[in-house]
Formats: C-alpha cells, structure tokens, sequence
C-alpha cells in the first residue's frame, strides 16, 4: 500500500492520505468560525445557514453530474443517511448557528471541539468500541486544554449560559451523528451522501428562514457576503467530504480526536480577524491541544492501524 505507514504485527496501517485531508480540515473549518461571526452580525441565523447549506447541496449534487457520477442512493441507504444528516446537519448548524450569537468565535469552537468526549461513550454503547489508554489520554489531554479556556471564560459562561449550551448541544448532536456515520457501511460517493444531506437535513432551515426572516433579511455588505461564499465552498463542499472520508478510513475514536486542532486555529484566527483577546489560557490549552495530539504520534505506530 503506497499512501499508508508499514505497520507490524499483521495489521492494516491507516493511510497518510487521511492525516493530509485532517490537517486541510483543521485550517479550513479552524478560519470559518470568525467568517461565521462576520456573516452572523447581519444575517439571521435561520438564513444564513439555510442558504449556505440549499448552494451547497445543489454545487455538490452539481459537481458530481458534471464528472458523470451517479447521484443515486440505495434506497436501504436512506434511512442512515437521513438520522446521520438530521444530527450532523440539522441539529449542528442550527445549535451552533445560534449560540454564536450569544458567545465568540473562540469560545463557541472550543464548546464545538468538546465533540470527541462524546463520541467515546456514544461509540462504546454503539459500536462496542474500546479505548485504549492512548485514545483516553489524548482526550483526557485535549479535553483539559478545552477545559482551561472554559473555566477562564465563566463570567461570560455565566452571563450569557445560552450560547454555550446551543454550541454543546451541537458538539453533542455532531458525537452521535459521527458514531451512526461509522455503522453504516456506504455503498455511496460521500460527495452524494453530503450533497443528499445538505439538501434534504437543510431543508427545514431553508423553509423556516423563508417564512421567519423574509420581511427582515438585506442583503449583505462585502465582508459577510465574502463568509457566505466561503460557507459554501469551504466548510460545506470541501470540509464535509473531507471529514466523512477521515471518519470512514479511521477509527471513531482517532477520527475525532485529531479535530481538537481545528478549535486553536478557530482562537487564533479569531483574533487575527475580529480582534479577540488571546492570554495565557489560549496558550495553555494550545500546550496540552498539541500533547493531545502527539500522544499516539509518539507513541507505537501500531496506534494508528486498524485490523486487516
């Protein structure tokens, strides 16, 4: 195998073709919390993410006509594709769509990130998988770097408890919809599948923004107009192919705690593009993030294979 690390010990080795599509992942979906600020100050929630999520759906479906690939899904295929959809979707965009609106950028992707401590109970009640001592000290290690920045933001937890819990109602929405995307064996492109997702899980905030904001919704200056384009092509097209193709070449658990990075370049970008205040907590948590993140790095490389 020519794109994977050699493994002993009769396993199958985890491709480096996937640790290339993370860190692309991390960059992309780290800079689109500040652009989701930046669209957010002028746009309601609802019409935001329903528009970013009907232009998304229809350039994918798009796309993969022009390339002459079938946008056909086997019909016992709906039925996972619709409960993955209505929580990686749904539940996500409309979550943290609106707990932005109450907390920063920064803070509302470390909440987000706190996603892979969900996914290890959820994938062990659903999946049977166990982790083993590297995949819970890299979450102990990570989730103490989200933990520190929490803990240093509790006046504004406290003043404004809403947008926090929006965002981790997301993060807990995006854990079960990761673990129900790991079951199902697709027998589809995942450009369909996300494509399919878009359109149909996006419908309802597509509908509900149509008759909530249509009386009150402008048309956007340059800046959010710039977010809402990004939206679509960046974390919509490019970021959801992505990470449904990390999440079926790695394990759940591996999968998941590799996103701990997208958080930092969430902070980082964060204040590089709205002028969020960065302190001694951001570079703590970005210590123990990186730890986090070397631990089975570091550690035998049979951490990374999967069973052949």
């Amino acid at each position: 195998m020519t794109d994977a690390a050699t493994s002993p010990g009769g396993t199958e080795p985890l491709p480096r073709r996937g640790f290339v599509l993370l860190a692309a992942l991390t960059l992309l979906w780290g800079v689109n919390w500040p652009m989701l600020k930046l669209a957010l100050n002028e746009l309601p929630v609802l019409t935001f993410r329903g528009t970013c999520l009907f232009f998304a759906g229809l350039v994918i479906i798009a796309l993969h006509c022009a390339i002459g690939r079938s946008i056909k899904v086997p019909r016992r295929q709906w039925r996972p594709l619709l409960i993955t959809g209505f929580f990686n979707i749904t539940v996500w965009h409309l979550a943290t769509g609106f707990g932005l609106v109450y907390t920063t950028s920064g803070r509302a992707s470390i909440i987000a990130y706190t996603m892979p401590i969900w996914t290890v109970p959820v994938g062990y009640f659903v999946l049977g998988e166990r982790p083993g001592w590297r995949r819970l000290s890299a979450l102990a290690l990570g989730s103490a770097g989200l933990g520190v920045l929490i803990a240093t933001d509790a006046q504004t937890l406290s003043a404004a408890p809403l947008g926090p819990l929006l965002v981790l109602v997301g993060a807990v929405g995006w854990a079960c919809g990761t673990v129900a995307l790991k079951r199902t064996d697709w027998q589809v492109s995942m450009w369909v599948l996300v494509g399919w997702q878009c359109l149909i899980c996006g419908l309802p905030i597509f509908v509900a923004a149509a008759v909530v904001d249509a009386d009150t919704v402008q048309f956007p200056s340059l800046w959010p107009l710039v977010s809402v384009i990004y939206n679509v092509f960046a974390p919509f097209v490019i970021c959801y192919y992505i990470y449904y193709e990390i999440v079926r070449m790695f394990p759940t658990g591996v999968a998941t705690v590799g996103t701990l990075g997208i958080p930092m370049v969430g902070l980082f970008s964060g204040a590089l593009i709205l002028g969020e205040p960065l302190g001694w907590s951001e570079f703590s948590a970005l210590g123990l993030v990186i730890a986090a993140l070397a631990v089975p790095v570091m550690t035998r490389r049979e951490s990374f294979a999967r069973s052949g």
